[in-house]
């Protein structure tokens, strides 16, 4: 590195002037590129530096081949159209080492006969070009390590907190937290209800995709969101695809990390985008997630005891020439009058799933498929079978408690009575050890040893047996009880909770009937549970009672008593015959 500027003016050197700024996080203590400019003028005003050239330039100078204006000036100046070069920092110029080596030994062959900078560093071919070397490689380490920390930090918010890290999508805006700082993505009030409103024309098959884009960009004056430097313009064709078709929209996000559902507002549910993708047709992006069907872990094939799988199916009435055909994965027209499924006006897209026996386990299983909407009306006959008022079950587990309440008297009596038992084994085992050690018995003539030994096992098993029930006495209550309670909510919501629950909560609740799920000639078989099947035995004589119940009236003396009789003789007869023991 030279400072010596007293020869230079002498030099026939022609300068290209460079400034970059990036938009990334690397950058953001840069001056401005106008300042740049500014301040670079001033510097070869002030030197008598004759500049040919000002390249200007936005873009990241981590990557090699990512900047379009730096490989110009690079061919400027083989060409000889230039031979120096004038930025405000060595970063400037380059950020990885393929460039930055470029640089080098461009100087060292003569193309570049200058490399100066606005703090007055002078690079020529006669420099220490290991300071130059040093410099340009601090500012690449500067760059990975941010990078680094920048991909751990997007890793964290996607996996930890199921946030999308970055440019917020169509529908969506960037937003900073006050207080912590944080960056997040909010929902755009003004237009995630109109891209929602454009795509649902769409689902609904009054729109085609290009006429809901006109609709929505002409009719409701849609804008893409302003920047510095882009937006504000109506949707183009290509983003208006690229949104229809990005699984983000219901909730899936998919980076390089994997996918994971998000945690922001979904503009459309999973039934609504993959109803999207068939009209798309070959627009629509393919599925990269398996399909999540309900039921397939907890059921058995009823003939083979084989797996039980789930597969959908699409078909696509054309509203052209009526004809009905299957939604392949390449398929995106009709088979008989070739009319693509984009432009297609009111479509009827059908949907169906359907579930069957694998037949890994007998390839000539004979077992057919069941229709979901068949299945889910099975599982709903099963759960009516145990389903009770919830009149009932408020007085029911008001009437279990106070059972519990008055039995308490009881256990507390027979919990003292095996203290004392207790009590009296430690004190047997404390005395046999104190014969055993004593001086009458120095030769084990009061007792012997394989008699000390047999009673000591005896006295401590005793001990644990006694401890153990001590600990049981409200155990064994407590467990029916909360049991009793569990179930009463399950058979009195489950229809409820099955009708409007998730995947998820669907197949807990066909899990919870029993252990033995099959499917077998289209018919769902429950070996449930002991508890459902004991409230089933009452349910008659609970529906007869709940019938002569006027439904603004509270129970009476009667009415409890009849319902006392029903819980004595079907629920309560189930446990112990004495259950204290």
């Amino acid at each position: 590195m030279l400072n010596n500027t007293n020869n230079l003016t002498n030099l026939p050197l022609k300068y290209i002037l460079y400034a970059r700024k990036s938009s990334d996080s690397e950058d953001k203590q840069i001056l401005s590129l106008p300042a740049q400019i500014r301040e670079l003028s001033e510097y070869a005003n002030k030197n008598k530096i004759h500049i040919i050239k000002t390249i200007t330039e936005s873009k990241s100078a981590y990557k090699t081949n990512n900047r379009v204006q730096f490989d110009l000036m690079i061919k400027d100046l083989q060409k000889e159209k230039a031979n120096a070069i004038l930025t405000w920092k060595l970063d400037r110029l380059s950020r990885n080492p393929a460039e930055g080596g470029l640089l080098i030994q461009m100087l060292q062959d003569g193309n570049i006969k200058e490399i100066r900078t606005a703090t007055g560093d002078v690079y020529t071919s006669e420099s220490d070009h290991l300071v130059l070397q040093l410099h340009l490689g601090i500012a690449n380490q500067y760059s990975r390590i941010l990078s680094q920390n920048v991909k751990m930090g997007n890793r964290e918010k996607f996996l930890k907190k199921g946030q999308w890290s970055g440019l917020a999508k169509q529908g969506y805006s960037n937003f900073q937290e006050p207080i912590t700082k944080e960056h997040i993505i909010i929902v755009d009030e003004l237009r995630f209800p109109l891209l929602q409103k454009a795509g649902k024309l769409i689902i609904n098959g009054s729109y085609t995709p290009m006429q809901a884009l006109k609709k929505l960009n002409n009719d409701w004056g849609y804008r893409t969101h302003k920047t510095k430097k882009m937006g504000g313009r109506p949707m183009s064709v290509s983003s208006f695809y690229k949104f229809l078709a990005d699984p983000y929209y219901y909730g899936l996000m998919v980076r390089l990390e994997g996918t994971k559902m998000g945690k922001h507002k979904k503009m459309f549910t999973k039934e609504e985008f993959d109803q999207l993708q068939m009209i798309l047709g070959r627009k629509g992006k393919p599925q990269v997630t398996k399909h999540e069907f309900a039921f397939k872990e907890v059921l058995r094939c009823g003939e083979c005891n084989g797996a039980i799988t789930c597969e959908e199916k699409w078909q696509i009435i054309c509203p052209v020439c009526k004809t009905k055909f299957h939604k392949g994965k390449t398929t995106n027209k009709c088979s008989s009058c070739n009319t693509l499924i984009e432009k297609m006006q009111k479509p009827t897209i059908l949907h169906y799933v359907y579930y069957h026996c694998t037949k890994r386990v007998n390839k000539n299983c004979s077992q057919g498929y069941i229709s979901l909407k068949e299945l889910e009306k099975q599982v709903d006959q099963e759960l009516k079978r145990f389903e009770i008022p919830k009149k009932f079950m408020t007085w029911g587990i008001k009437y279990l408690n106070e059972l519990n309440n008055n039995e308490t008297t009881e256990r507390e009596v027979f919990r003292t009575n095996l203290k004392l038992a207790y009590d009296d084994c430690v004190k047997k085992l404390d005395n046999l050890l104190k014969l055993k050690i004593s001086v009458q018995n120095a030769n084990n003539t009061v007792i012997s040893e394989d008699e000390y030994i047999t009673q000591r096992k005896y006295l401590l098993q005793e001990k644990e047996d006694l401890l153990e029930r001590i600990n049981s006495v409200d155990e064994r209550m407590n467990n029916w009880h909360e049991l009793t309670e569990k179930t009463f909510n399950f058979v009195t919501y489950a229809r409820y909770w099955f009708a409007k629950g998730d995947l998820k909560t669907k197949t807990q609740i066909l899990g919870a009937l029993g252990s033995n799920l099959t499917l077998y000639n289209q018919k769902l078989l429950v070996d449930g549970q002991k508890h459902f099947f004991i409230i089933e035995n009452g349910k008659k004589e609970l529906d007869l009672l709940t019938s002569k119940l006027e439904p603004d009236k509270n129970l009476d003396v009667q009415s409890e008593t009849d319902l006392s009789k029903v819980i004595y003789t079907h629920w309560l007869a189930d446990r112990d015959s004495n259950p204290k023991y």
